[in-house]
């Protein structure tokens, strides 16, 4: 769901990513959080997420903060692929 739900924001940006990927926090030590990572040619950001904003997306409910987070996440990733 969050991999659909960045890929639309990406696309609204006018970013074509490549790879969105999640890691659950506990594989590095944090419980509760997530890495997000978005590519596009080459190119890596990441952000993390709590599970609290993935419930909220899966419930529907307010997905403000973590639209947010992805978007600032896509503008790294856009003055990253800037020539």
């Amino acid at each position: 769901m969050i991999q659909e739900f960045a890929t639309d924001i990406a696309a609204q940006m006018g970013i074509q990513l490549s790879c969105v990927s999640m890691v659950e926090g506990r594989q590095v030590g944090c419980l509760d959080v997530y890495l997000l990572s978005l590519a596009a040619d080459d190119h890596l950001v990441s952000t993390l997420i709590y599970q609290s904003e993935l419930d909220h997306l899966q419930n529907g409910s307010d997905t403000g903060q973590l639209e947010t987070k992805i978007r600032s996440a896509l503008e790294r990733l856009r003055i990253q692929m800037e020539p």
